[in-house]
């Protein structure tokens, strides 16, 4: 009897575990423009299981120190489509371009998303992109290369 009781209370807590990190994503999809916090939360996520269950503002410090994104930005405003690009770039070392792998620039990585039609052609990369499409951006970048884990 306590065996069943014990059994049924950890998959309560692990379908409540699951349940929040699904309301995470549910949060980006809904969201009328990607903050980059929440890009980075997709991101570090992904390459690191262990932290999903970080909030956006943690996994943001943990893009910030490995260098996913520039130092002093806000993690609260939009991301810019060419910082996504960035983003996407390093997050899963997606080859680009000669100017890119000279500079790792985000304007490289923004024309060589466009390149590889992830991003439209009559785009600018100062402009913002909503959950959904920022979530399908990096979709797109998770199915072109492996994730390369972070070094310690």
């Amino acid at each position: 009897m306590k065996k069943g009781i014990v059994l049924i209370l950890i998959l309560f807590l692990g379908f409540a575990a699951y349940g929040q990190d699904a309301s995470k994503v549910t949060e980006i999809l809904e969201a009328e423009q990607l903050t980059r916090a929440q890009a980075s939360y997709i991101a570090v996520s992904w390459l690191d299981s262990a932290n999903e269950s970080l909030d956006f503002a943690e996994t943001a410090q943990i893009a910030l120190e490995q260098g996913l994104l520039k130092d002093g930005v806000d993690v609260n405003e939009p991301i810019r489509l060419d910082e996504l690009a960035g983003l996407c770039m390093k997050a899963w070392n997606v080859p680009g371009g000669l100017f890119y792998r000279m500079t790792k620039a985000n304007r490289y990585a923004y024309k060589e998303l466009v390149a590889r039609q992830f991003l439209p052609s009559n785009g600018d990369p100062s402009f913002t992109v909503s959950g959904a499409e920022g979530l399908n951006v990096m979709y797109q970048c998770m199915e072109l290369k492996n994730p390369v884990l972070f070094e310690e």
